[in-house]
């Protein structure tokens, strides 16, 4: 009995053990990186990603305006476009800091996995 009791307990520590590696890893949320100005030891092309700009209180794609109601659909929708899951966001000068946040904050609700936010500000009026 004794024996039989003493393997139960190397079986399922053995498991408890192993669990880190057996378990899925599973994220509710993209993962947001500050992107600094500057060279890169490992640039992403713009084809690998879907590049946004936040403009005030609103996000653009390509100088087109994406209504707030239509953001997290029309983001999935380019992301599978492209075939990409990374997201580069730029802000406009000026934009208010609440507005950056609700922008990224709306952005973690699609199906990117990773956000990029650049430190750089884009001038008022000028294309990417």
């Amino acid at each position: 009995m004794k024996l039989m009791i003493r393997k139960v307990f190397m079986v399922v520590a053995a498991i408890g053990m192993c669990a880190d590696l057996l378990a899925e890893v599973k994220r509710d949320f993209a993962n947001v990186s500050m992107c600094s100005p500057g060279p890169s030891k490992n640039p992403v092309s713009r084809d690998e990603l879907v590049l946004l700009v936040v403009e005030g209180p609103q996000l653009s794609s390509d100088s087109n305006p994406i209504p707030e109601s239509e953001v997290i659909e029309r983001v999935n929708a380019m992301l599978r476009t492209k075939n990409v899951s990374y997201i580069g966001v730029y802000t406009r000068e000026g934009v208010k800091y609440g507005d950056v946040i609700r922008a990224i904050d709306t952005l973690r609700r699609t199906d990117a996995k990773n956000i990029g936010v650049s430190m750089a500000e884009l001038p008022q009026g000028r294309e990417l």
